[in-house]
């Protein structure tokens, strides 16, 4: 479903990281893959070089992505690139600003409005789930806000019970999906461990918030983020659809590898999963959104233009995760590397896989996305080496 730092991903950036290779230039007169637009800059001191950045997109295309595209802000401005095509059947060009689905980069956004309201003391990190949603977990009084956000709530997750309905028919594509219906997926389950006592990525957890959030204000979740994010900081490209199945123009579409029963991926023509009922991401991954407008957020949150000082910094103390140099904060994913530390998330669901990053005091920010959910080892390799080397870039400035 929506899964921060997936094996693959996570594997290729550290062998990346361990080699060194990305940061060296690319060699001159190195041939270069399909490509659909070259980078611009808004300043010729870019710290990434806007070839090097052409070509680590056209790397994830050459090993067959669709498409891709990067974003890149810093102090001199911005940067876009984009490779290969947003749409198979037309040809039609892959474009850095197409609106696309941001998967659980939704998840930074509702832990804002969560933190919000803790700010203004109509929730509290310690309340329980029983306390604001009595009856929905038989363990609900022992789970807290805090745990939830940071998935040491130990709350099984859903995905793997939604995955076959959306990949097994058409008509699975289009069911509606409540929110007390995914989170009865795994009510009846035991928690995965105590909680507080261990770190296990839970979308279920943040379908929990989001219905704390609308029991918190009496609205929807969709209406808070919306008053309190997305009209402040006019992103205005970004949605969070309920029940709507299309993505607005101008759009990318998004494909994936079929999946098998077990949920492997299996070999295959794409399957083009532009257009389905979103409903089953919901709190946890249903936002959709442009590059432009993911990395502006996260410009705001970490430039403290959204939380008081003593909850942003709640927010990115994280717990460790298990992998090495990857942690968890409040509705954040954290990479400590070389040369510092990036703050972000990532995500993935039918169609597509993204990444933002921004560096700690929010002055830079990177985004790149694939339309590709599950695919070849060769482009999760490529998209990967492409993660750290455009991090390193953005870092390598910074001092």
């Amino acid at each position: 479903m929506t899964r921060p730092a997936r094996a693959i991903l996570s594997a290729s950036i550290a062998l990346a990281m361990a080699a060194g290779v990305l940061l060296a230039p690319a060699r001159a007169g190195a041939a270069a893959g399909p490509s659909s637009h070259r980078s611009t800059a808004a300043a010729a001191s870019q710290r990434i070089d806007p070839g090097q950045l052409q070509r680590l997109l056209d790397q994830i295309v050459a090993a067959g992505a669709p498409g891709a595209a990067a974003w890149i802000q810093d102090e001199h401005g911005v940067q876009r690139a984009a490779s290969g095509v947003a749409d198979l059947r037309t040809g039609r060009p892959m474009r850095a600003g197409l609106h696309f689905r941001a998967a659980s980069l939704t998840k930074p956004l509702v832990a804002t409005v969560v933190l919000q309201l803790v700010a203004e003391g109509r929730l509290s990190l310690q309340d329980t789930v029983e306390g604001w949603l009595p009856g929905t977990l038989p363990y609900g009084d022992q789970v807290t806000i805090r745990q939830l956000l940071n998935h040491t709530s130990g709350v099984p997750d859903y995905a793997a019970s939604v995955y076959p309905t959306l990949y097994g028919s058409w008509q699975g594509r289009f069911r509606v999906w409540t929110p007390q219906e995914l989170v009865g997926l795994v009510a009846d389950q035991p928690p995965d461990f105590p909680p507080g006592t261990a770190w296990s990525y839970s979308n279920t957890g943040y379908v929990l918030l989001g219905l704390i959030v609308e029991a918190a204000t009496g609205t929807t979740l969709g209406q808070e983020l919306h008053r309190r994010i997305l009209r402040p900081l006019g992103l205005r490209d970004t949605f969070f659809p309920v029940n709507a199945p299309g993505i607005p123009s101008p759009r990318s579409h998004g494909y994936s590898l079929p999946l098998s029963p077990q949920g492997e991926p299996l070999e295959g023509p794409l399957l083009d999963f532009t257009v389905f009922n979103p409903s089953p991401f919901w709190a946890t991954g249903n936002l959709i959104s442009t590059l432009e407008d993911l990395t502006r957020f996260f410009r705001a949150l970490l430039g403290g233009r959204l939380l008081p000082p003593r909850l942003l910094a709640a927010m990115t103390t994280t717990v460790p995760t298990g992998r090495p140099s990857l942690s968890y904060g409040l509705g954040l994913l954290v990479r400590e590397t070389p040369a510092g530390r990036l703050i972000g998330h990532d995500g993935d669901l039918p169609g597509f896989l993204n990444i933002v990053f921004s560096t700690e005091d929010g002055r830079r920010q990177f985004g790149l996305m694939r339309n590709e959910q599950f695919a070849p080892p060769a482009v999760e390799e490529a998209f990967g080496q492409a993660v750290i080397a455009i991090a390193m870039g953005l870092l390598g400035g910074a001092a």
